[in-house]
């Protein structure tokens, strides 16, 4: 009698405890079949990020094979030693619950001995135990995953925006030898352009004087030539304010590509120490 009386104390003692750390039996549906669990609920995570922690941990921690059916994720007849020795068909499923604005994800776990005998404080306080324990961790697992993700898209993202920027070098450098080409074009244009004019202006001087046909005849030749220098002349120095354009596009994109670097390395930083 005395030994019953302390195993009751005992069993009222863990649902003490299982209600203050939130985690709760609970009677849910695999398919028709009702089985008995336990829940937990996750706050401040995506149900995505729940639900791959605790795959996570059956899948590569505790290494069990497993399969979805019927909304859950099932490992089958498998050893997991945070629940003990034996081998047991374990299944758990995640749900969103609460409103738009205050949402938590739901934790629903069974563990079975086979033939959907579920593990309950009643049947197996020692497992049972096991099972609270393992719950109360999960919070602490589900942010040590959710770093880890973090980390894999920092990482992620970090190789694109060195790739972006290594992309972005090599564009400026293209267009800084086209703006020295174009500066070279445009000298050389002027300066022939100031040798025509000057000769034009010689000619008209000498037309002036002499009213000679075959001197104007040679200053509508070099009119001609003037023309089509200033046009290059003009060409030139709009494709030089395009591309002046264009580099400073290109140096805008990489001031804030490296603003992006820096923020991705110092939050890695953060997360990895």
């Amino acid at each position: 009698m005395k030994q019953k009386m302390i195993a009751l104390l005992a069993i009222v003692s863990v649902f003490c405890s299982v209600s203050a750390q939130r985690v709760n039996e609970t009677v849910t549906l695999f398919g028709k079949d009702q089985l008995q669990g336990f829940t937990i609920n996750i706050d401040n995570y995506s149900i995505d990020v729940v639900d791959g922690a605790m795959a996570n941990i059956f899948e590569n921690q505790y290494k069990l094979k497993g399969s979805k059916k019927k909304g859950y994720h099932v490992y089958e007849n498998q050893q997991c030693s945070a629940f003990g020795d034996a081998r047991y068909d374990i299944y758990f499923t995640t749900t969103e619950i609460g409103k738009k604005n205050n949402k938590s994800v739901q934790v629903t776990l069974v563990v079975s001995n086979g033939n959907m005998n579920c593990i309950t404080f009643t049947n197996d306080p020692r497992t049972s135990r096991n099972i609270v324990n393992f719950l109360e961790k999960f919070p602490r697992d589900v942010e040590s995953y959710n770093t880890t993700l973090r980390i894999q898209s920092l990482e992620n993202e970090l190789t694109k925006l060195n790739k972006e920027r290594d992309a972005l070098i090599k564009d400026s450098t293209k267009v800084e030898d086209k703006i020295a080409n174009m500066n070279n074009t445009l000298k050389e244009t002027t300066e022939k352009l100031d040798k025509v004019t000057n000769h034009i202006n010689e000619l008209q001087a000498e037309f002036n004087k002499s009213h000679d046909t075959a001197v104007m005849e040679e200053i509508n030749q070099a009119s001609k030539e003037q023309q089509s220098l200033q046009k290059s002349q003009t060409n030139c120095q709009k494709s030089l304010l395009n591309l002046r354009n264009d580099l400073a596009k290109i140096i805008d994109k990489l001031t804030k590509n490296a603003l992006a670097i820096e923020k991705a390395e110092n939050e890695l930083k953060t997360l990895k120490n």
